[in-house]
C-alpha cells in the first residue's frame, strides 16, 4: 500500500517502509471521490464511537437557521480554524513524543435537516 500511495504522489516513500506525507494536513475531499467514500465506508463509525470525553475532547453539533450569504462566512471562518490546527502540528513536531498525543479534527458545515425531523415535517423541505 505504501508504495501504491508513493506512486499516487501522496507520500513520499523513505527507506524502512518510513514516509513523508506529501498531501496538506488541510486539504479538501472531492464530493463523494474516493477520499471521502472510503472515510464513510471505513472511518466513521470508528472515529465517532469514541466517547469524546477524553482530555482535549470534544463532540458538538450546533443546528440554526443563518442566511446564505452568512454561511460562506462561516465556512471561511472554519477553514482558518483547520488552518490553525495543521500549523499547529507542525509547530509541535519539535516536541518529544511523550508531550505529544494524537488528534483528528473533523469539521462539516452543510445544509442538512436530520431524516427523521424531515419525515415528521407537514411541509415538504427542500434541505436533501
Amino acid at each position: 500500500m505504501l508504495v501504491q500511495l508513493d506512486k499516487l504522489g501522496f507520500i513520499e516513500l523513505r527507506p524502512l517502509n518510513r514516509y513523508r506525507l506529501k498531501v496538506a494536513k488541510g486539504f479538501r475531499w472531492r464530493p463523494d471521490g474516493p477520499a471521502m467514500k472510503y472515510f464513510r465506508e471505513h472511518v466513521v463509525d470508528d472515529y465517532f464511537s469514541g466517547g469524546f470525553d477524553g482530555e482535549g475532547e470534544m463532540l458538538m453539533l450546533v443546528h440554526g437557521q443563518i442566511g446564505r450569504s452568512l454561511a460562506a462566512t462561516f465556512m471561511e471562518r472554519l477553514q482558518r480554524v483547520g488552518q490553525d490546527f495543521a500549523q499547529q502540528h507542525t509547530a509541535d513536531q519539535k516536541l518529544p513524543p511523550e508531550q505529544k498525543r494524537p488528534y483528528t479534527l473533523v469539521v462539516g458545515m452543510r445544509s442538512w435537516l436530520f431524516g427523521a425531523f424531515r419525515d415528521l415535517k407537514r411541509e415538504p423541505d427542500r434541505i436533501p
